[in-house]
């Protein structure tokens, strides 16, 4: 049995997520600046200084938004390589959407957003009792497609928004029951 440390939400073979805390500032704010990175969240990057972000990031964990939750990615060693959230908390339609970003480049492509995203719809359909999460992913980003699909979520529909085109992806508590059971439910 895996002992559950401090903060802990979830644990798999490559990956933990955690609450997350003041420690965590310096990569958020290195990842949100990144311009290679915002470009994946069809986002701008970020322009405050290091010390207004701060001041934004002590407020969010000390008054936490209680439609939004956003927890630390750590690898096999414990270094901080990502997040992953859930927001748009919908407690009457018991659905979440979900957002991650893998911060640290040299973990792209190996798993570790894959793992994260099983362990965050475990935890929220499994462990919080949510009968839906969905998300929106570019429609070039054929990485981020790959690990959705990887998790068992599938392609519900297309969007646009300031330009750009997405994918909208769903899983469904339903589909909990065997790895494959998203893939069947769609192609029906």
């Amino acid at each position: 049995m895996t002992t559950m440390l401090d903060g802990e939400v979830a644990r798999g073979v490559l990956a933990r997520l955690r609450e997350k805390r003041l420690d965590d500032a310096g990569d958020d704010y290195r990842w949100r600046r990144a311009a290679d990175l915002s470009r994946y969240d069809a986002a701008r990057p970020l322009t405050m200084t290091y010390p207004e972000y701060l001041v934004f990031y002590r407020e969010e964990l000390r008054y936490p938004n209680r439609y939004r939750r956003s927890l630390a990615i750590e690898d096999e060693t414990g270094r901080h390589i990502g997040n992953v959230m859930y927001y748009n908390i919908d407690a009457l339609r018991q659905e979440v959407e979900l957002g991650i970003t893998i911060g640290e480049a040299d973990c792209w492509g190996r798993g570790y957003g894959t793992e994260a995203v099983r362990l965050l719809v475990e935890h929220v359909i499994g462990t919080l009792g949510y009968r839906r999460v969905h998300l929106k992913t570019l429609a070039w980003n054929e990485r981020a497609k790959r690990c959705f699909e990887k998790a068992g979520f599938v392609p519900c529909g297309h969007a646009r928004r300031a330009g750009n085109d997405f994918v909208l992806m769903e899983f469904r508590r339903e589909w909990r029951a065997t790895p494959r059971a998203a893939s069947v439910a769609a192609s029906h």
